[in-house]
């Protein structure tokens, strides 16, 4: 994690100190104090602050909100539990590193106790002093760190004294946003979302939570701990969410403005913090309620219901996927919304939907499937993406993505999401162009980009930590490290060498993306050398950008990775050719690994003047070898005996040559002389 500090692991009985002050016991659990995606525990202060402290433990397959934690640390404001200290701990229990929440403990406990369990309700006369103001306090101060709280519900409420005049929210960092929040606390666009997708929202959403807070403190009991997810969705497009839980004589008179405010279900309508301010001032607003949807004059009948409305059928129908399509593609649907809801309009947009996504996929099944969801989208603008089993807004798919990749679920449908351009069919569905939708669209235009490029590097790999900052490393390798910085990635390495088995590389698929993302100077060079066919080309990349990170972020040694990379470098070793080099390599690489100098090693192996020096002594040798292989098959097949012979006679007759023209010329000199 961000600003993270070295971890002191304790014993199986002692303690675990996070920043060598505070005290982890893992023999002492809280169980009344933990939030459902992290156990607490008793923590202690060594500098003896005076204060009383808990610890949240996080799960290791659940992405944490490291931003809220880095923003919301040493703040304190009425109606917020006071986040002291975060950071990894080594966490004996487990086995592996963990996240660590260190909080301010509430001396009053938990509001609710659990699950249907009844409590004093508050006093409407002491709503607004105990509950209103404080959370309200508390959200506007989040809102300024940019942090919404998204975790606003009963059971997550506590009082901070002894005495019960303090509520204040509980943890929000230790799950996605929204995750934990049953659908009816969420506004009916989020709550058809999968909880993992659910997005950061606005502070307008946590102010939507607090109304039905409010109303079941008013009634001493959670009034929605009895709806299904399905059934709340369903109730708040049939009627309203003010209409299902908040009518029928449960709010008090003086605080009926302030709920219809805030529970509007239209969000440009519904209260923001600035609105609850001024009532709270005493200025009267009036809540205006969205208008239904248009209802059809007759109903679709689909899966044994009768629908009059088009986001009814949207949720409908993406919750029985697989029976979704048949009436859309036998023209049903078009029909209905013709003749029924007398939408030429909306026909229009569906049988353009169908249109493209039929010529955009060659795959039965994934044309099926991306006609549904661009039908979806046209039939609910407003609803998240949803596709197959992943219902997502854009503003949580990476949050979704890592929830997926951390627990072992399948890839294929966010994969297909992106690659069919279902966020940019999103995007334009709205209407009208905002730059948070522009910003959408560009960041997964670049999405798609990486997830073609299959490379180690790029994929899918890429994609999750390009839209998860905080994202730590899911490689198998160094996953129980919990690295999120890239300083952070080779002492982990180093660490995890002497557990792994040495013919397993160093370097895989989420290593790669990890450093592409985490590391922005230049690597295409060894990114382009690691995706090479070539095994020595392949090791000299990943040697090479191991050893950059080395040289450029320490630390100055790494013998346990410098030892398995040793491992890893015989096709390297193997590609030099004179067996004299070889020979060196083989007794130099020892002692550059006792040092654990990934750039040393590096650039014995890649020495371009030895390299040069190799191939030359090669080509010497292969022209050596040439020649000597020309003789040898000459001698094969007899032709040098034949040449020896042809020497000899030609000797021989150079020889009777000389001789008769040395005769011929003393004649001549003789005659000469006698005349």
């Amino acid at each position: 994690m961000a600003n993270q500090a070295p971890a002191t692991a304790g014993t199986a009985s002692g303690p675990v100190v996070l920043r060598d002050r505070f005290e982890i016991n893992p023999a002492k659990p809280l169980p009344d104090l933990s939030s459902p995606q992290a156990t607490a525990f008793h923590c202690e202060d060594r500098r003896g602050a005076g204060r009383s402290l808990m610890a949240l433990i996080c799960r290791p397959d659940m992405p944490v909100r490291a931003g809220a934690m880095r923003s919301l640390k040493g703040v304190q404001a009425a109606g917020m539990l006071h986040l002291i200290e975060y950071g990894v701990v080594d966490w004996p229990p487990a086995k592996r590193r963990l996240v660590a929440v260190v909080y301010e403990r509430p001396a009053g406990g938990r509001v609710t106790k659990g699950p249907n369990t009844k409590f004093d309700p508050i006093p409407e006369n002491q709503v607004v002093k105990k509950v209103i103001k404080p959370l309200l306090t508390a959200m506007t101060e989040m809102s300024t760190r940019g942090v919404t709280h998204r975790a606003v519900r009963l059971d997550n409420l506590f009082w901070f004294d002894t005495t019960r005049e303090r509520l204040c929210l509980g943890d929000c960092s230790t799950a996605p946003p929204g995750y934990d929040n049953p659908a009816a606390y969420e506004p009916p666009d989020m709550a058809q979302a999968n909880p993992e997708g659910r997005g950061q929202g606005y502070p307008k959403d946590d102010l939507y939570a607090l109304g039905l807070t409010v109303v079941s403190l008013l009634s001493g009991r959670d009034i929605t701990e009895t709806w299904s997810n399905d059934d709340v969705v369903r109730a708040k497009m049939a009627q309203s969410t003010y209409a299902t839980f908040a009518a029928e004589g449960r709010v008090p008179l003086n605080l009926i403005e302030f709920v219809r405010g805030v529970l509007c279900d239209d969000p440009k309508e519904r209260w923001d913090l600035e609105d609850v301010d001024l009532w709270l001032q005493g200025r009267r607003l009036t809540p205006i309620q969205p208008k239904p949807p248009k209802r059809a004059q007759r109903p679709f009948k689909f899966e044994g219901r009768e629908i009059f409305t088009m986001p009814e059928l949207a949720h409908a129908m993406s919750v029985k996927w697989d029976a979704a399509a048949a009436p859309i593609l036998d023209g049903r649907l078009e029909v209905w919304l013709r003749r029924g809801l007398e939408d030429n309009e909306a026909a229009d947009a569906v049988a353009n939907a169908i249109r493209i996504a039929q010529a955009q996929s060659g795959d039965p099944r994934q044309s099926s499937d991306l006609t549904v969801a661009r039908v979806l989208i046209v039939l609910d603008p407003k609803a998240p993406v949803r596709y197959r089993e992943v219902r997502t807004t854009l503003d949580g798919f990476g949050t979704a993505l890592a929830c997926a990749f951390m627990q072992g679920r399948p890839l294929t449908s966010y994969a297909e999401m992106l690659s069919r351009d279902l966020p940019k069919f999103w995007v334009e569905a709205q209407g009208l162009y905002s730059p948070e939708l522009g910003h959408y669209e560009s960041q997964f235009k670049d999405l798609k980009a990486n997830l073609t490029t299959p490379i180690m590097g790029a994929g899918i790999e890429r994609c999750l930590y390009e839209i998860n900052e905080n994202l730590h490393c899911q490689s198998p390798l160094i996953e129980g490290e919990y690295v999120t910085e890239i300083r952070e990635l080779l002492p982990a390495l180093d660490r995890v060498a002497s557990k792994v088995d040495v013919k397993i590389k160093p370097m895989d698929r989420h290593i790669a993306a990890f450093i592409n993302v985490k590391w922005e100077r230049d690597t295409k060079v060894q990114f382009r050398a690691l995706n090479d066919p070539d095994p020595q080309r392949a090791a000299i990349g990943m040697l090479s950008l191991l050893a950059i990170l080395q040289w450029r972020l320490g630390p100055p040694a790494l013998h346990g990775l410098a030892g398995w990379l040793g491992a890893q470098l015989q096709p390297i070793v193997e590609s030099f050719h004179g067996r004299a080099r070889r020979r060196d390599l083989e007794r130099e690489i020892p002692q550059i690994i006792r040092k654990g100098m990934l750039p040393e090693l590096y650039n014995l192996l890649d020495n371009q003047e030895e390299r040069q020096k190799d191939a030359e002594g090669f080509a010497w040798a292969r022209a050596e070898y040439s020649a000597a292989t020309q003789q040898l098959k000459a001698l094969e097949t007899g032709r040098v005996a034949r040449d020896e012979q042809a020497e000899v006679q030609g000797r021989r007759a150079a020889a009777m040559t000389s001789m008769a023209v040395a005769i011929v010329s003393i004649a001549i000199i003789l005659v000469m002389r006698m005349f």
